[in-house]
């Protein structure tokens, strides 16, 4: 017990001097087909001198939807909700970790828990997968719209999004995530659209349509 409870001293003291622990990598590929499959390959870093147990650490997710005229979308008034999530998983190599979600007003939060060690100044890689009800169906597309960040601060950050159809549209607004350490939902926002249309000037108008900056479209 008295071990224990220096540990916990230990853990914590640095805490109260400023960050212990940071993300030094973050690889975020989607696929996004009826549902978008997510995969966050997350390399957990130790920034102090002594074994540090990261515990429980949290991802955001959040749906963004339009309202429709019969079966086609209209860009105004858009809603922001919960997400439903399924086959969750988060692993490290051959160990599994606990991994579970709850559903908050308008936003999901995904918790991965590790209770084993990283070393001194050491790293420990972490893979989260899952599938997420977070794609908005159109007539000729799909596009897909959702947070990037942690709860932990992250130094480097990759977005990796594949479709079967024609990937037409991407847009990130991807800042610092220590201005806002506690507020996941906010540390950026991803957009992303895929067109079963195959002529470029018509994936183009589909991907404009999601923003007036038309050097985001993927079309050539």
């Amino acid at each position: 017990m008295r071990f224990l409870i220096l540990l916990l001293i230990l853990l914590l003291v640095p805490a109260a001097q400023g960050a212990v622990l940071e993300i030094s990598d973050m690889k975020t590929t989607v696929h996004v087909a009826e549902k978008a499959h997510f995969k966050y390959e997350i390399t957990l870093r130790n920034l102090i001198d002594k074994p540090l147990v990261p515990g429980v650490s949290e991802l955001g997710l959040q749906k963004v939807e339009n309202p429709k005229f019969l079966i086609f979308p209209i860009p105004l008034g858009e809603r922001r909700g919960e997400v439903d999530v399924e086959n969750l998983k988060a692993y490290s190599g051959n160990m599994n970790f606990k991994s579970y979600y709850e559903k908050c007003e308008d936003y999901s939060s995904i918790y991965y828990e590790i209770w084993y060690p990283i070393e001194p100044f050491g790293e420990r890689t972490v893979v989260v997968e899952f599938d997420a009800d977070i794609v908005e169906k159109g007539l000729l597309f799909k596009s897909i719209t959702f947070p990037v960040g942690s709860d932990i601060e992250v130094k480097n950050l990759q977005i990796s999004i594949s479709s079967d159809w024609n990937l037409c549209y991407r847009e990130g607004d991807i800042k610092s995530h220590t201005e806002q350490p506690h507020r996941i939902l906010h540390s950026g926002i991803f957009h992303a659209a895929a067109s079963i249309a195959p002529h470029p000037r018509l994936c183009s108008l589909l991907g404009n349509s999601f923003s007036p900056r038309a050097d985001h479209s993927l079309c050539h």
